[in-house]
């Protein structure tokens, strides 16, 4: 009887052990699976800061103005006085032909002007002497032929001048086509296909030009500002707008825009290249996340988290966006932790670590 008694309350005190050991197993396995559902998370603040929308397109220099110089009357080469590389200005002689021709007719003109001139006179003295002494079809035709020979004679001296070729702006001497004695044609319309004498470029100033894109050109007029960088020598120089076609190519949907580039110190040679940064839009002190905070579409959201350190899902208004940063308009505080990056393995109403971007 008491052996039996004895075995009953060893195996109430067992079955007692055993029951506590399982509730305290539970229990230890209830906390570790709680703590395994909670993992960090990266996160960025919600801060104000300043945001710009632009954008950066590509463009060559070339000179403000440049031309081949031909020459308006035939003749030879006499002498030219400029090669490749040389700085010219503008009236400055740089060529001349050699034109017999053109000395034999300004001798003849010339002659024949003297002598209308000598007739004209004579005839105008006995005009004033004796009125009505000459019939007035014979002053006229004097008179005319006097005229007719003035004009002769300033014409053949006209041409004779165009044997001397001239620049027609500061610039600078990019090629030279022709050398002494050779024969130069006379270039008198442009569908003549005839040899220049040197081709010459302003390049103390240049043009930059490239195609805006059609959803930029409302925000772009002149005056716009734009920054521009040499990629060669990664000078960067502020610009402005300066003109624009006004007009929106049917092939590209771009239109063209110019600044100009000033470059009296010569860094900066025609064809190089270079990028050219317009600020479309700008916004001070806005509320702004990285664009990977954002989720995009028809209903922007953010996943928050709380003050529980659970994630929450959060609608969104955005306003303003740019390659790295979005305005938030509606949706979100300053200071408030947004989930950044991907959202693979989380989940809405998850408990997470908040780890902030950059933190180790």
């Amino acid at each position: 009887m008491r052996i039996r008694k004895k075995t009953c309350m060893i195996l109430l005190a067992s079955a007692t052990a055993f029951l506590t050991l399982y509730k305290a197993t539970g229990s230890s396995s209830q906390a570790a699976e709680k703590t395994s559902d909670t993992r960090p998370a990266a996160v960025t603040i919600a801060k104000r800061g300043d945001l710009a929308s632009r954008i950066t397109l590509s463009a060559e220099f070339r000179p403000y103005a440049e031309a081949d110089l031909h020459a308006k009357v035939a003749g030879y080469l006499k002498s030219i006085t400029v090669d490749i590389g040389d700085q010219v200005k503008a009236g400055q002689v740089i060529a001349t032909l050699e034109i017999p021709e053109l000395k034999d007719d300004i001798n003849r003109t010339t002659a024949d002007y003297h002598n209308a001139k000598l007739d004209y006179d004579r005839i105008s003295e006995v005009i004033k002497r004796k009125p009505g002494l000459l019939a007035q079809a014979e002053v006229d035709k004097a008179q005319a032929t006097y005229e007719i020979a003035k004009a002769n004679m300033e014409h053949a001296k006209t041409l004779l001048d165009y044997a001397t070729i001239t620049v027609p702006f500061d610039g600078i001497v990019t090629k030279r086509y022709v050398d002494p004695g050779a024969l130069i044609q006379a270039s008198t319309s442009s569908s003549t296909q005839t040899l220049p004498l040197v081709h010459i470029a302003e390049n103390t100033l240049l043009r930059l030009d490239f195609p805006v894109p059609e959803a930029a050109v409302p925000q772009i007029h002149v005056g716009t500002p734009v920054q521009v960088t040499v990629q060669s020598t990664r000078q960067v120089i502020p610009a402005k707008v300066v003109r624009t076609t006004g007009n929106i190519s049917d092939n590209t949907r771009t239109m063209e825009t110019e600044v100009d580039i000033d470059n009296k110190d010569l860094r900066i040679t025609p064809g190089m290249y270079a990028t050219a940064v317009i600020d479309l839009e700008q916004k001070n002190n806005v509320l702004a996340l990285p664009v990977q905070a954002v989720t995009m579409g028809d209903k922007p959201n953010v996943w928050l988290v709380n003050g529980q350190d659970e994630i929450e899902e959060r609608p969104v208004t955005v306003g303003l966006q740019t390659p790295d940063k979005v305005e938030i308009m509606q949706g979100l505080n300053e200071g408030e932790q947004v989930i950044f990056g991907s959202r693979g393995s989380l989940a809405v109403g998850m408990k997470v670590i908040p780890k902030l971007v950059g933190e180790k």
